[in-house]
């Protein structure tokens, strides 16, 4: 019988992965949506605004024209009625109505949408129209083939559009009249937009707003002049934006529910901002359609995908439980086990692998094993090296300052006191021979409370001294600062500083400083700092504390890992500041607490 809970966790595993995957299809594919109807309205705006840019062109350029043609200029020079035959103008739907004015600033002639032009005298006061254009007070000062936008006038609306330009005598020397044409802005609009609901078989829409938010232009006839609020509220928040003058792309619903994507910008030329927008529902029902599938799919795919897992599992249970015994008692140690399996069974490779991974475990061990050995020998010989170095160098500066204060009975009594630390020393290398083990393990004391400054004075007289006719040496140091330590371990520490800061001066003439006290917070700190050549920070950052790590020519590189090592183990600090060419400070700080109240 098969167990439910395997198999169930076996159909998450894969459908999970699968589900995810199917969902970022999904989305993927909503975005494409998304992108796509965005270029496609964007390109219908551009095409929108760039056509609206071209009708206002060839308008003006026809009132231009008529402007100069030699009838007109005629009627407006001489203002005769018997010549009205010249006035013989087809509109050919460039604008709303035109309008002569002569000289006084008086109109002329009016010529309407039904193509007929009547003369202004000829009308009675109660058949003259109310509203007519006028010309824009610019022209009778304007030179020149000029066209005038006539937006400023009171009698311009945002559904029209007046064009004036001047009318010159028949010679061409002084302003003859003006003569005003009034563009149907929402006549052009519907035209334009015939053009961008066309071109593609999805549900469009093209809305023009003025300034105020209402409607200039609406693809659906009935909105004209309604607030965008009533004609198409989810149209409010596109509408703001372009009432502040900006552009991009937008997602709104309609009345009817419908999700639309608009790009939308201003046409500062007219006064009024344009909304050109898609319908999402077709391409999106497809993307809804395929987002579905991709679930329905990877989920028949994970249950596939189990129910084969489930079965090839039973298959290998009993040579993987044969697999497991083993592999546990290799994990326990008994290495020399191998794992013996018939060629059939499905686990025979994974066995092989085993086997011979064990093979080169055992191998591996056993060169650690020699490796380990040689390393603790190369190890316990570098730091029996190094500290026979610093014995000898002490030896050394004693010796070979014998010769020239021998006479001094100071000199005498330090130079006693030398030889018997060095001789100690020599002692307790050879002690430490005599057990590697422990010289290897860096076990340490258990620290007591000790005074530093004798230390340091003893390790200045010992080591420095004899250097005095050299360097300059400068102490300042307390009457006493205790720190809980191990008082050999840190003299060696003392002593290594020491030695290195005098190794670092070359040159005669350098200065030795000790100085010693207590941080803010109270803890035992003493620095150590030379005149010497100084090291780089890379090295410093990289290097410094590293064994094996020196600048020095002869130097083996254990003595500053010995010490930050020995510090370390005391609860302390060791910090380095350094500059090239100037000097370098070590500066050590100690715990002065026991042990079990360290923090």
């Amino acid at each position: 019988m098969r167990s439910p809970k395997p198999f169930l966790a076996s159909f998450l595993f894969f459908a999970i992965p699968l589900l995810l995957l199917a969902g970022l299809n999904y989305w993927n594919g909503v975005r494409t949506v998304n992108a796509t109807i965005s270029t496609v309205v964007q390109d219908d705006l551009n095409s929108f605004n760039a056509r609206v840019d071209q009708v206002l062109r060839e308008k003006g350029d026809a009132l231009l024209r008529l402007a100069i043609s030699p009838n007109i200029q005629h009627v407006a020079t001489h203002k005769t009625e018997s010549d009205s035959g010249r006035l013989n103008v087809d509109l050919n739907g460039n604008f709303k109505s035109l309008t002569l004015f002569d000289r006084d600033r008086q109109p002329l002639w009016s010529l309407t949408e039904t193509g007929q032009w009547r003369s202004w005298d000829s009308m009675s006061a109660t058949n003259r129209p109310a509203n007519f254009p006028q010309a824009d007070p610019r022209v009778w000062t304007t030179h020149g083939n000029v066209l005038l936008d006539n937006r400023s006038n009171s009698q311009s609306t945002s559904a029209s559009l007046e064009y004036t330009t001047p009318v010159h005598d028949e010679k061409g020397t002084s302003n003859a009249g003006a003569l005003v044409g009034v563009v149907d802005l929402e006549s052009m609009f519907s035209n334009i937009s015939r053009g961008v609901e066309l071109r593609s078989s999805q549900a469009s829409m093209v809305v023009v707003l003025d300034r105020s938010g209402k409607v200039v232009y609406h693809s659906q006839r009935g909105l004209k002049s309604l607030p965008i609020n009533e004609a198409s509220p989810g149209l409010e928040s596109i509408a703001n934006a372009l009432s502040a003058n900006q552009s991009g792309v937008g997602q709104f619903r309609s009345s009817s529910g419908s999700s639309y994507l608009a790009a939308y910008s201003p046409i500062p030329s007219l006064n009024v901002g344009v909304a050109v927008a898609r319908s999402r529902s077709e391409f999106m029902t497809s993307a809804h359609v395929w987002g579905f599938a991709g679930v329905a799919l990877a989920l028949v795919a994970a249950l596939a995908a189990s129910f084969l897992l489930e079965r090839q599992v039973q298959k290998r249970s009993r040579g993987m439980a044969r697999v497991t015994e083993d592999v546990s008692a290799i994990a326990k140690g008994e290495l020399d086990r191998r794992i013996i399996l018939q060629s059939s069974d499905d686990a025979r490779g994974l066995a092989d692998s085993i086997n011979v991974v064990t093979e080169r475990l055992r191998a591996q061990i056993a060169r650690e094993e020699e490796s380990r050995q040689f390393e603790s020998f190369v190890r316990l010989s570098a730091m029996l090296t190094h500290d026979l170095k610093n014995a000898i160098e002490g030896l050394s500066l004693t010796v070979s300052n014998m010769e020239r204060h021998f006479d001094n009975p100071q000199f005498r009594a330090d130079a006693l006191k030398g030889l018997t630390s060095a001789t100690e020393k020599l002692k307790a290398l050879v002690a430490r021979l005599a057990k590697p083990l422990t010289s290897l393990s860096g076990e340490h004391k258990r620290p007591t409370n000790v005074d530093l400054v004798p230390i340091l004075k003893r390790v200045v007289a010992r080591t420095a001294e004899p250097l005095r006719s050299k360097h300059t040496i400068v102490m300042r140091l307390p009457s006493s600062l205790f720190a809980l330590v191990d008082a050999a371990r840190i003299e060696e520490v003392i002593e290594n500083l020491v030695l290195n800061a005098l190794e670092a001066m070359v040159n005669k003439g350098g200065t030795l400083t000790l100085e010693a006290g207590e941080t803010a917070n109270g803890a035992p700190t003493f620095s150590i700092s030379d005149t010497g050549r100084g090291m780089s920070r890379s090295f410093i950052d990289n290097r410094l504390f590293r064994p094996f790590s020196t600048t020095k020519k002869t130097g083996i590189g254990l003595g500053l890992y010995t010490c930050r090592e020995v510090i370390k183990a005391s609860a302390g600090s060791i910090e380095v500041e350094s500059v090239e060419g100037a000097g370098t400070t070590f500066r050590v700080v100690l715990p002065s607490i026991p042990h079990d109240r360290r923090n």
